[in-house]
């Protein structure tokens, strides 16, 4: 498989109404303090079927500017990952399964002070058929 499945998952999170004016990244470079954001850290994975499946492990981020915003938004992403992404082709990747390693939590950041509620992801995916 070649999809990169970062992009993939980033093509649907800033396709979705729930992320209208959030910051969906990969780093924190682009962040400011303050800025409603979801920072996605790649955690691993592995092949599932020789060069054609694999599962992608992801750590999500959600910032906000209350630890109530930043559930809300939490929540909300869990809810679109599990019922709605499985089916989905976005960036190149057609995304089998979702599954749910561990379910957002409050884990405030200790460097910005920031409320962050943090959850994690398996992708199971293929690349999509042209």
């Amino acid at each position: 498989m070649r999809t990169d499945p970062m992009r993939v998952l980033h093509a649907y999170l800033t396709a979705i109404p729930e992320t209208a004016g959030v910051l969906v990244s990969a780093s924190l470079v682009d962040r400011v303090k303050g800025q409603p954001s979801i920072i996605l850290d790649g955690t691993g994975g592995y092949r599932v079927v020789r060069h054609r499946a694999d599962r992608a492990d992801f750590t999500i981020n959600t910032y906000h500017r209350s630890m109530r915003e930043a559930s809300d938004l939490a929540y909300a992403l869990r809810e679109r990952l599990l019922e709605d992404l499985p089916g989905t082709v976005a960036s190149g990747g057609l995304v089998l399964d979702v599954t749910e390693v561990h379910s957002p939590f409050h884990l405030a950041d200790m460097t910005s002070g920031e409320y962050r509620y943090v959850a994690a992801i398996a992708l199971y995916l293929i690349d999509a058929l042209h």
